[in-house]
């Protein structure tokens, strides 16, 4: 049975027909955004006139349009990587479950019941639902919501079993030989996806190339045509910025898309364990997040009393200096937790390495000696296992003080910290037991995780080249805008010291003997230091975003959390400050010296 197109199957997983879902979702949103677009029009109409007022009016109801007809396919393909994500431990839970007794209905009984799974237990349910209340056989079944799947291995998965299963084969067997199928199709798929991410690089570095080439065009606008008075409203100052304003939006636009793209695509590789058990990592966490945010409430609380006394006007007229370098040490104090998660993420993935050899020398010895856990446990402790030494020593401990089973094992995955250890050792417990072979389960538990850990180590590499590129293109788009900030500059002062030259002199006549040309800021400069004040701060808006939008895509394809990514923030952000002055410094020098030169 041929699989279903993706567009299709978004629309089947609607809930709705389709003219319902236009009538209830789509056209509200554009009615939503015709409104707000309006509203916009009609109170920034002095802002925005004529065409572009029109298509920026036009703008937000195909925005809002837009999401809402693609949002379809873009949870149907979260809904894929879902289901993707948790195929590794599904093929690795029924090959264990095979070893046993355990027939065909009662593997998808057990499975279902998982609520870790996710996406894939709902996938479970449906083809339960089918055989129990409609009475459909296990192959069809299996291929009707195989077709519907939105994730093409899932689904190819569930066609082979449905072939299997209806030419006799046993469910436990076919659970046993899909092991190296499913490893070898799943990798292609990540790599596959890893690929897409080399592309979607390569796309955003074009895009964020795009949005600076427009800011410098409006910021040198802004300095050349736009006039005003230093006594202006606030509206009247947004009027006068409209455009570089607009070139600000269309950058963020761009650096969202960016953002979006790569969350689709790429899975979350939860890397610390989730439990409810206090270790004392997760209470130096605590502590220290919130002895991060009282001392950055105090660092705040500081310069807002310290410019009662101070003069901070010095950091303002130099912004481009020392304006990122000031915001980020007021974040600094959050790099202290960002580190220790750091510090812990390195920790977590060398005992996930240790951990399939442990598991291995685990169910063996367990298989040969038959004997309690103590004992078992007891027997691996002259065996180096490397970061995984102080929880087995740990676990011992806690076996042969007669502390229940379950509950040691659950100590020991929380003392790991790791997510793949507490669910593997979850499921590899279980199978001993069912199974009655500890050999066995151990082999395949061993097995998938060194897979898991190979694609780790791919996707790393992708993320350790995803950050060098975050890196260069924040130090290229710093140094691009502190060079136009130069030029603006330099332009604002030869403007003024030409302005000063033509006192007296009739500016109407200027364009005519420039040969119809002429710059509006030759007859009015007396904004043209505010507009360059304006153009450095919005810079620096600007330059914040796109260090947290860097931050959460580097985070994504690394895996590891949202403090991994105020980290990495944290880190950019002191880069961009030390490059920004650097670039203003040498900038400075090097205009200094050309005009020192002319003057000799």
């Amino acid at each position: 049975m041929e699989r279903l197109p993706t567009w299709q199957i978004s629309i089947r997983r609607l809930g709705m027909p389709v003219a319902s879902y236009a009538i209830q979702v789509v056209l509200p949103a554009t009615v939503f955004g015709l409104i707000l677009g309006a509203v916009i029009f009609f109170f920034a109409s002095s802002l925005f006139t004529g065409a572009s007022g029109i298509l920026l009016a036009l703008l937000f109801p195909l925005l809002s349009g837009g999401v809402a007809v693609v949002w379809p396919l873009i949870q149907t393909q979260r809904t894929a990587i879902a289901i993707e994500r948790e195929m590794h431990m599904f093929i690795t839970r029924m090959g264990i479950l095979s070893l046993g007794d355990a027939g065909a209905q009662s593997m998808f009984d057990i499975l279902k019941q998982m609520g870790d799974y996710g996406a894939l237990a709902e996938e479970v349910q449906a083809i339960e639902t089918l055989v129990e209340r409609w009475h459909t056989n296990l192959p069809e079944a299996a291929r009707i919501v195989g077709r519907q799947s939105p994730s093409p291995i899932w689904g190819d998965f569930l066609d082979r079993m449905a072939f299997s299963v209806e030419a006799g084969q046993p469910l436990e067997e076919f659970m046993r030989s899909e092991q190296d199928t499913f490893q070898e199709e799943f990798n292609t798929l990540y790599d596959t996806r890893l690929e897409a991410v080399d592309t979607l690089r390569e796309i955003y570095i074009s895009i964020t190339t795009t949005g600076m080439f427009l800011l410098v065009v409006a910021g040198i606008h802004l300095v050349l045509f736009m006039t005003g008075s230093l006594d202006d409203d606030p509206w009247t100052v947004l009027v006068r910025i409209r455009w570089i304003l607009l070139a600000a939006l269309i950058y963020s636009l761009l650096q969202l898309f960016g953002l979006v793209f790569f969350i689709v695509l790429i899975p979350d590789d939860d890397l610390f364990a989730r439990n409810n058990v206090a270790t004392p990592y997760i209470i130096r966490m605590r502590r220290t997040w919130a002895l991060a945010t009282i001392i950055g409430l105090g660092i705040i609380l500081s310069i807002f009393t310290a410019g009662f006394v101070v003069d901070y006007t010095f950091i303002a007229d130099n912004w481009d200096r020392y304006g990122l370098l000031s915001i980020a040490v007021i974040v600094t104090p959050f790099a202290f937790p960002a580190y220790l998660v750091s510090r812990e993420e390195k920790s977590v993935r060398r005992r996930d390495e240790s951990y399939p050899g442990f598991i291995r020398a685990l169910g063996g010895t367990a298989q040969a000696r038959a004997a309690e856990p103590s004992a078992t446990v007891r027997a691996l402790k002259d065996i180096d296992f490397g970061a995984l030494n102080a929880s087995i020593d740990m676990l011992e401990r806690r076996l042969s003080m007669r502390i229940n089973s379950d509950n040691s094992w659950t100590w020991f995955a929380a003392d790991t910290n790791s997510m793949m250890v507490s669910r593997f050792i979850r499921i590899y417990l279980e199978g001993a037991q069912t199974s009655g072979e500890p050999a066995g389960v151990a082999e395949l538990v061993s097995k998938n995780t060194t897979n898991l850990l190979s694609l780790r180590r791919r996707r790393a590499l992708s993320s350790g080249t995803m950050q060098g590129v975050a890196f260069g293109v924040l130090i290229a788009m710093i140094t691009s805008l502190n060079i136009t900030i130069s030029i603006v500059q330099g332009l604002g002062s030869s403007i003024s010291g030409v302005a000063q030259g033509l006192v007296g002199t009739d500016a109407s006549a200027i364009p005519a003997m420039a040969g119809g040309f002429g710059l509006p800021v030759l007859d009015d400069s007396t904004v043209v230091e505010q507009n360059i004040f304006l153009f450095k701060v919005l810079v620096s808006i600007l330059v914040i975003f796109m260090i947290m939008v860097l931050g959460l895509i580097s985070a994504r394809i690394r895996g590891g959390g949202i403090a991994l990514s105020v980290g990495q923030m944290i880190t950019m952000l002191w880069v961009a400050g030390l490059t920004s002055l650097l670039t203003a410094v040498l900038l400075d020098a090097s205009i200094g010296l050309f005009i020192s030169n002319a003057a000799n």
